[in-house]
C-alpha cells in the first residue's frame, strides 16, 4: 500500500512540474509577442516620435518638406535660388535649379503645293539645368537659330497640325539643338507661342 501511495505523490509531483513547465513556457511566449509589438510600434512611429522626426527620418517627402518655409509650389523661374552654393560646398541637395533661355521668335514659310504662302511664327524657350549651362547655350545661340530654321523651312503645314504634330515638333527640334550644341543639353523644348497662316 506504500507503494501505491508513492506513486500517487510522483505522479502528483509529475504533473504539477508539467504544468509549471506550461505556464513558463506561456509567459515566455507572451513576453516575447510583447516585445515583438513594442518593436513593431516604435518602428512604425507609435511610440516617441514627433512628426518632425518621423519625417526626417523615414519619409521620402523630398527637400521641400524639411526646409523651412517651404510651400511645395514650384519657384518663380527657378533659376536661382541661391542652393547651389550649397551643393557645391557639400551642403544638403535641393530641387534641381532648372533654368528657361528664351529664343527670339521665329517667322518660316512652310512648304505648300499650292499658290498661297503658308507662314508659321514660333516663340521658344530651352530648358536647360543650370544658370551656367544657360549662359553658354546664349553665345551658341545663332546656332541654334540655324538649325531650328533649316528644320522648319523643310516643313508643310500638316506637320505641325495637332497635339502629335507639335509634339514631334518638339522632339524634333530638341534633338537637332542637342547636336548643334555638344556637349551641352538642353533637356526640352517649349513652345510658348506657336501660329499658322
Amino acid at each position: 500500500m506504500a507503494e501505491k501511495q508513492e506513486a500517487a505523490e510522483e505522479t502528483a509531483a509529475s504533473s504539477k512540474g508539467g504544468r509549471l513547465k506550461l505556464v513558463l513556457l506561456a509567459v515566455a511566449g507572451l513576453l516575447v509577442l510583447a516585445g515583438a509589438a513594442v518593436g513593431a510600434g516604435w518602428f512604425f512611429g507609435f511610440f516617441g516620435s514627433t512628426p518632425s522626426t518621423a519625417a526626417d527620418a523615414g519619409g521620402d517627402h523630398g527637400p521641400a518638406a524639411a526646409e523651412p518655409g517651404a510651400t511645395g509650389k514650384p519657384e518663380e523661374g527657378r533659376s536661382g535660388g541661391g542652393h547651389g552654393e550649397e551643393n557645391a560646398a557639400g551642403g544638403h541637395s535641393g530641387a534641381p535649379q532648372i533654368t528657361f533661355l528664351e529664343l527670339p521668335t521665329v517667322l518660316v514659310n512652310l512648304q505648300s503645293s499650292g499658290k498661297r504662302l503658308r507662314y508659321l511664327k514660333i516663340a521658344l524657350a530651352l530648358e536647360v539645368a543650370d544658370a551656367a549651362t544657360a549662359d553658354r547655350l546664349r553665345g551658341l545661340t545663332p546656332r541654334i537659330m540655324d538649325s531650328i530654321q533649316l528644320y522648319l523651312r523643310a516643313l508643310t503645314v500638316d506637320d505641325v497640325e495637332g497635339a502629335i504634330g507639335m509634339e514631334k515638333l518638339k522632339l524634333e527640334m530638341a534633338a537637332r539643338i542637342n547636336r548643334a550644341v555638344a556637349p551641352l543639353r538642353v533637356e526640352s523644348v517649349l513652345i510658348k507661342e506657336m501660329l499658322v497662316q
